[in-house]
């Protein structure tokens, strides 16, 4: 159940950089030549979020349940503090992320209350970009302290 639920999280993490990234730049470009808010724009910023709040809960399954790492560390929060995988895994990760999650949220709360299209892809390009940028901090990267896989198959 682990490995499994360790790649669905995995290939999630594509989906969420595809859609995210996607829709910020869209917006980016919406708001710098004026163009209308469309139909396109609020399904890829919807997707986006989608995506983000899927990954948020394989994530919490990971976290809470079923990942070995996180286990370890709970059972001795101390020691799992001073060491930096674990303190990683069991606070960093998750804390960027559930910061990536709500900064979605909070950027199609201001969409839904933009007076204008120019102010609907400001938001929409500002918040997700931001979003964007937590999520690629937080992950683990091929050449990184921590390396993981960048997919699991």
């Amino acid at each position: 159940m682990y490995e499994t639920t360790l790649t669905v999280h995995s290939i999630l993490r594509l989906v969420v950089l595809v859609f995210v990234g996607l829709a910020c730049l869209r917006s980016a470009q919406g708001a710098l030549t004026g163009r209308p808010w469309t139909a396109g724009d609020r399904l890829t910023a919807l997707l986006a979020t989608i995506a983000l709040d899927l990954q948020l809960v394989v994530g919490l399954a990971l976290h809470l349940g079923l990942s070995p790492v996180t286990k370890s560390a709970f059972s001795n929060f101390g020691a799992a503090m001073k060491d930096p995988e674990l303190r990683n895994w069991t606070v960093e990760h998750p804390t960027m992320m559930l910061g990536a999650i709500v900064l979605a949220h909070v950027g199609a709360a201001l969409r839904k209350k933009s007076a204008t299209d120019v102010v609907r892809h400001r938001w929409t390009a500002l918040t997700l970009g931001a979003a964007l940028a937590l999520v690629l901090v937080g992950m683990p990267w091929l050449g990184g302290t921590q390396p993981r896989p960048f997919v699991r198959l």
